[in-house]
């Protein structure tokens, strides 16, 4: 709701859904509730476009009263005002906060909103943007029918501009849903570890009702046996698994079968950043590959040119599914697969 010039009140609902992350600080002393702090540094960003803490810190000092009351901030009774948070308040709250457990409330609460209609999300310029994505989505999806199941891709991603106390730099992990980009879960890497062993735990985070039946997509460093098996039969999902030559043996395997003889069953040409794409996809029905539960094997051959050249580039990658020919076609898988 707007309710002064540059400054947006916190929408109904996301008070209710921040109130969810446990608050790490000792009882004694507190002056602001975590709701409150985690709120200010969401409409901050979102709403004003601030991202950095003194940024966020100057916009809360600047707001409205009444703003500051509907974001739960205490009132001061000597004073007669309600209190703004200061910078080293945020800042100190912030870095102590669980990202996994909001993560988990951002994703609860964006996921109520992904069904709103444009003419309830407030200003006009927020009705015409979101027009403008769903007329763009719509011509997408009369160009080739979407995916017949969700998606989430893993991945991890290095922090930047974040560094340890020790120095070394901060990565994450993080379940996106395909589609709308929104981001299901998040763990922090540890410093002296990599993003295998936090696989599971990242998905245990993702709600069953979620993932079952969704497709999970990875990259090739988690072309891992425990990994497959643990989507498909501890969570009841799917995997769409890219292979590389972390897994030889399995990346012999796949090279090795009979391409020549296997037709194109989905091509796409693309446009966009100053670069041309072409994409042929082959799909492979395999039986007794060494590999847990997988029944399909995908090759991409991917061409890529520089616009205003003639000069193309050539990616043959591979991949494997559980999901048989029947629960996914051929540009089904090409969609997850970008995606």
């Amino acid at each position: 709701m707007l309710v002064a010039a540059g400054t947006v009140a916190a929408p109904p609902g996301l008070l209710d859904a921040l109130a969810q992350v446990p608050d790490p600080r000792d009882r004694r002393g507190v002056r602001f509730k975590l709701v409150t702090l985690l709120a200010v540094g969401v409409c901050a960003m979102t709403c004003a476009g601030h991202n950095s803490l003194t940024a966020i810190a100057e916009w809360v000092r600047r707001l409205d009263q009444d703003v500051l009351a509907r974001l739960g901030c205490p009132f001061d009774p000597f004073a007669g005002r309600f209190r703004a948070p200061g910078e080293r308040t945020l800042r100190d709250v912030f870095a102590r906060v669980d990202p996994g457990a909001l993560t988990a409330a951002g994703f609860a609460r964006l996921a109520t909103l992904a069904g709103t209609p444009a003419d309830a999300l407030g200003p006009d310029g927020v009705r015409e943007r979101e027009q403008r994505r769903a007329h763009r989505a719509a011509i997408r999806a009369s160009e080739q029918p979407p995916p017949r199941r969700q998606a989430f891709a893993v991945d991890g991603k290095c922090l930047r501009g974040a560094v340890r106390a020790d120095g070394s730099r901060a990565f994450i992990i993080t379940a996106v849903r395909h589609g709308d980009t929104l981001t299901a879960a998040l763990r922090e890497i540890g410093a002296k570890t990599n993003e295998i062993p936090a696989f599971a735990p990242l998905l245990d985070a993702v709600d069953d009702s979620d993932l079952a039946g969704a497709v999970v997509t990875v990259d090739a460093l988690h072309a891992q046996k425990e990994h497959a098996r643990y989507v498909v039969e501890d969570r009841r999902a799917h995997y769409l698994l890219s292979v590389k030559n972390n897994q030889p043996t399995l990346a012999r395997q796949l090279r090795a079968l009979p391409w020549r003889d296997v037709p194109i069953l989905h091509r796409s040409r693309d446009r966009g950043h100053g670069r041309e794409e072409v994409r042929e996809v082959k799909v492979c029905s395999v039986d007794g590959l060494m590999f847990p539960h997988a029944w399909q094997v995908v090759r991409i051959h991917r061409k890529r040119r520089r616009m205003g050249t003639k000069r193309w580039q050539t990616e043959t990658v591979y991949a494997v599914t559980d999901l048989s020919a029947h629960q996914a076609g051929a540009a089904e898988i090409a969609a997850w697969a970008r995606g």
